[in-house]
């Protein structure tokens, strides 16, 4: 991960989308019964994550949730032979995480025994 004097290295970023699949039909087959359609009106209740990162700025995660929201949206199915062309996934929310890196003390070197101490 790049570094730059600017940036400030004690956070980091991450970008999450989280996204519904449509529910399956059932009664579609591919040779049997194709003219039925491939899904149902319905969604999953299982919820999907995209997660990426991590980042040293708020925007480039922001910029990344952005791209992810977008393609799991225009995820598409049929608009061929007739068939209507319906999104197969839909975004539920997007949104970007921040962890800050805070150093703690763990054990401390006693200068006189030259032994290691819990802090």
């Amino acid at each position: 991960m790049a570094t730059n004097g600017d940036l400030n290295d004690m956070e980091q970023w991450r970008s999450v989308v989280e996204y519904q699949e449509r529910k399956p039909n059932p009664a579609h087959h591919w040779r049997d019964n194709p003219d039925v359609s491939r899904y149902l009106d319905e969604w999953l209740d299982e919820i999907h994550y995209d997660v990426r990162g991590p980042y040293q700025s708020v925007e480039n995660a922001r910029r990344q949730a952005s791209r992810d929201a977008a393609t799991r949206s225009s995820t598409n199915c049929g608009g061929y032979d007739g068939q209507p062309r319906i999104s197969i996934e839909r975004v539920v929310r997007v949104y970007v995480d921040r962890a800050a890196l805070a150093w703690e003390p763990d054990s401390v070197r006693d200068p006189v025994t030259g032994k290691w101490v819990a802090a």
